[in-house]
């Protein structure tokens, strides 16, 4: 315990937030993601913090139950080995402070601190204090947002570091999925075709890092976002919209997102990206 309250004190001098919005007093049937591509984050030992550097590592995603309350017990997404048993294995728990929250994840065998500012009702920016076994770190200058819960169960992702090889651990949250439904798909038109192997390429590397308005160097600009509506995939279009895309994207031609719309879907599509900009 005397680790985890000098680690705290640690977390929170290295903290800067500047105040912009009140946190929600309730995240019920809300999905918390921090992303930490542009963080940077060091190694606490003996008490100490050593230096700072790039951040690498998956997002952290946090999904809470629809009931009310500000504390829970949830089941990891993909348990640590040796830990499948355990019950409850994450006790959630999330307080409000005026215009700032402070989330904690603990389990057997870790204790996570995460201090939210809110600089919209939806988004802001993250400081977090993670301490594993024999290990911490601490990491500042992350992002994160709020979503809408697709289910109504709790979940929890752990971040997860380089891997043995030091190749980064992808961030799937069902993109996996679309990429192999879209990998079995043909399309009839060049340019469908087109679409479908940009979204081949860019897909997979919005898995393993690359931002997710990341564009192809031959390909003017366009964004994954750009090429999912032209495609006129709805879930494609749902999860990158959901995961951040910039809405408002323009290519070197200044064609935006919504000129691309079209297809059997394009009055499903122009719904999302409606009920999108109203969340903003």
């Amino acid at each position: 315990m005397k680790v985890i309250s000098t680690l705290l004190t640690l977390f929170l001098c290295v903290a800067a937030f500047a105040v912009a919005a009140p946190a929600p007093g309730q995240l019920a049937g809300r999905v918390l993601e921090v992303n930490f591509r542009g963080a940077l984050c060091c190694e606490v030992v003996q008490d100490r913090a050593g230096e700072w550097q790039p951040a690498v590592a998956t997002p952290l995603v946090v999904q809470f139950p629809q009931e009310q309350g500000r504390e829970f017990y949830i089941q990891l997404d993909a348990p640590l080995p040796g830990e499948e048993d355990l019950w409850p294995p994450n006790r959630v728990s999330y307080a409000p402070q005026g215009e700032m929250a402070v989330l904690m994840v603990k389990g057997r065998m870790r204790y996570l601190v995460l201090m939210l500012n809110f600089d919209t009702p939806e988004s802001g920016t993250a400081t977090l204090n993670w301490s594993m076994d024999e290990s911490a770190w601490l990491a500042r200058s992350a992002t994160f947002r709020l979503r809408d819960a697709r289910s109504s169960g709790g979940r929890v992702v752990l971040p997860t570091m380089e891997d043995e090889e030091g190749a980064l651990q992808t961030l799937d949250d069902g993109l996996g999925e679309l990429v192999r439904e879209l990998e079995q798909r043909t399309y009839p038109t060049a340019v469908e075709r087109l679409y479908r192997q940009r979204l081949l390429t860019l897909l997979p590397q919005i898995m393993e890092g690359a931002h997710i308005d990341h564009s192809m160097s031959n390909s003017n600009g366009t964004t994954a976002l750009h090429n999912a509506c032209g495609l006129s995939h709805t879930e494609i279009v749902r999860w990158l919209v959901e995961h951040g895309a910039n809405l408002e994207a323009k290519t070197e031609k200044g064609a935006s997102v919504d000129d691309c719309v079209g297809g059997a879907n394009a009055a499903a599509i122009r719904d999302i990206l409606r009920e999108a900009r109203k969340k903003k």
